[in-house]
């Protein structure tokens, strides 16, 4: 993929040349966050408002690889706050990240990462282990959309930063959808335009389960 050098992509995949596309410090977080308990910030949100002061008229080239995939996505943007933690998963260990605008704070950082983790446990515990190595939400213009390894998710706060308990639950009820699917249909490999029940069905279910399972009386909408 190749995005103008002051941007950061998220993308369908596992980075192959992180040495050429990160900055030294990104990369050292990335460390930390192997062993995290937490979401920790690889882009901090005040770099990411830096970055929106200027233009590049340079690119860089940035390479992922997948396998057993179906379809795939990516989005880049100057603006993005990267957040990450390496979960362990049936003792293989998935990256959860998300990528999102200031104008997404303090939503996204306190609940999306946590949003995956949670998913990817709940629906591993029902179905079977997530295969793939990562796991991306992104806050793009889309209210809810999924690819393999990478989402793209809607909700955001007020501009004041506030935010009302139906964007909070929206934010996380999404997240686990759409992460969802890459276990039905992805993974699964259904058709989902002639077996729907077996994509929106099955992942709307599981969704239910895994919301009752964030907390007690979670407002499940369906």
């Amino acid at each position: 993929i190749s995005a103008p050098e002051d941007h950061v992509v998220a993308a369908t995949g596992v980075l192959q040349n992180p040495e050429e596309v990160l900055l030294p410090e990104w990369r050292a977080r990335l460390t930390q966050a192997e062993s995290a308990e937490r979401p920790l910030f690889i882009v901090t949100p005040a770099e990411a408002k830096a970055n929106e002061a200027h233009e590049s008229a340079g690119t860089k080239t940035w390479t992922f690889a997948a396998e057993n995939v179906r379809d795939f996505a990516w989005a880049s943007s100057r603006k993005f706050i990267w957040d990450a933690q390496r979960h362990t998963l049936e003792q293989k260990p998935v990256w959860a990240m998300s990528f999102y605008p200031n104008e997404a704070e303090p939503l996204w950082s306190k609940y999306s990462t946590h949003a995956i983790v949670h998913t990817l446990d709940v629906y591993s515990k029902h179905t079977f282990a997530y295969p793939y190595p990562t796991a991306i939400s992104v806050n793009g213009p889309v209210g809810g959309m999924e690819y393999p390894m990478i989402c793209f998710n809607g909700p955001r706060p007020e501009k004041d930063g506030t935010y009302s308990s139906g964007s909070k639950y929206g934010l996380i009820s999404v997240v686990i959808h759409e992460v969802g699917h890459n276990f039905f249909p992805m993974i699964v490999n259904s058709d989902e335009r002639q077996w729907t029940w077996m994509d929106e069905g099955l992942n709307t279910f599981l969704q239910y389960l895994a919301e009752q399972e964030w907390e007690e009386d979670y407002p499940s909408a369906r």
